[in-house]
């Protein structure tokens, strides 16, 4: 079963000196990652009320099989995990 986190789990992140995702830290355990699948950025909302949503996302798996969406939140600048694939 995929979960899906609407307004995501907040998670700690290093980088590499490129600026790509290498590990990450979520529910007490440091998660390195093997491959970016896919990197996209969302800026929408700008006009509502609700305010603007601008964010920077990646696909990857991790060296332990973990399939799952980070993003980065301009707004607040923190990385959150969004969701994660069975």
């Amino acid at each position: 079963m995929t979960r899906l986190w609407k307004d995501g789990i907040l998670i700690q992140v290093e980088k590499d000196p490129r600026s790509q995702v290498q590990s990450f830290e979520w529910n007490g355990r440091r998660r390195a990652v093997e491959k970016v699948w896919q990197r996209w950025q969302v800026d929408s909302d700008w006009w509502t009320e609700q305010g603007r949503v601008h964010r920077d996302y990646c696909a990857v798996r991790t060296t332990d099989g973990l399939l799952c969406v980070l993003y980065f939140d301009f707004q607040d600048e923190q990385w959150y995990v969004s969701k994660l694939y069975d």
